[in-house]
């Protein structure tokens, strides 16, 4: 990812230095299901999470507000950018942590073209925790860009005690239920990636859209290593469109065995799926 445009803003000092980088570090605990707000320039964040289940579960939610003009990324945001970072190695009784993204929009700017939103966004956690239906101490260490002309890198650590005992309360059971509701559908026979050929250096994909559809938009992202381009559409034949993805990566041979994970937009919905390449 190219981040050469990234510029650096310092808190405080005014305009004549508002290209400096801000990072903001700060830590904030809760004895609750929902942390305080962190502001920045451009928006503020905070966390929600809901009681462990009895299966070691724990559902949580990024709430990410951003003001008119501002944007943020996507879990790969192609040519520039950094996704966001959720990392929980401090917390007890908290084993791991996947973020899910709802589906992103394309955004083009002066420097490049990359995937995000420019929307307030709330991003689905899932937590495992280590001793299922106990207690557990979430230390989440957070990282993300949010953009306007310049992007501010922000940094900060909320601390949340979660208890089975301890329900929470109503606006957070629904916070995080609409979060998780927000997420793309799985593939269907009337909307899914039914075909895929890889050259060596260019992906194409094959999808079925949904009826009446005119058209779609794919984003296309891999493992570590891996860079997708912005895909190009090579049209729609019947209820199948077409779309070319050139990519480059640590295996000159192409991706053959490799496992991508696509998003696809169309007629009002959006679908997701995780292929492996033949």
């Amino acid at each position: 990812m190219n981040t050469h445009y990234l510029k650096t803003r310092t808190a405080g000092l005014g305009a004549a230095f508002g290209a400096l980088i801000v990072l903001l570090a700060l830590s904030l605990t809760a004895e609750a299901a929902s942390s305080n707000w962190v502001e920045t320039e451009g928006g503020r964040i905070r966390v929600s999470a809901l009681e462990p289940a009895a299966d070691g579960t724990i559902k949580a939610a990024l709430d990410i507000e951003l003001l008119p003009g501002w944007k943020t990324y996507w879990r790969d945001p192609g040519e520039a950018g950094v996704p966001p970072s959720f990392r929980v190695d401090r917390s007890s009784n908290v084993q791991s942590a996947e973020i899910h993204f709802p589906a992103p929009e394309r955004i083009e700017d002066a420097y490049s073209i990359w995937a995000g939103y420019d929307y307030p966004v709330v991003l689905p956690i899932t937590l495992k925790q280590e001793t299922p239906g106990t207690t557990s101490v979430l230390e989440a260490d957070i990282f993300l860009g949010i953009c306007e002309s310049v992007c501010i890198p922000l940094q900060t650590s909320f601390t949340l005690t979660l208890d089975p005992d301890e329900p929470a309360n109503a606006f957070e059971k629904r916070m995080v239920a609409r979060a998780f509701r927000s997420l793309p559908e799985v593939p269907g026979d009337d909307f899914k990636v039914h075909e895929t050929v890889d050259s060596g250096d260019t992906l194409t994909l094959a999808v079925a859209l949904p009826e009446d559809a005119d058209g779609g938009e794919i984003f296309v992202t891999g493992p570590p290593g891996w860079r997708f381009e912005t895909p190009r559409s090579k049209g729609v034949s019947g209820n199948t469109a077409t779309f070319e993805v050139p990519h480059s990566g640590p295996n000159e041979a192409g991706l053959s065995g490799e496992t991508i994970h696509v998003v696809v937009k169309s007629a009002g919905r959006a679908m997701t799926t995780d292929i492996v390449i033949d």
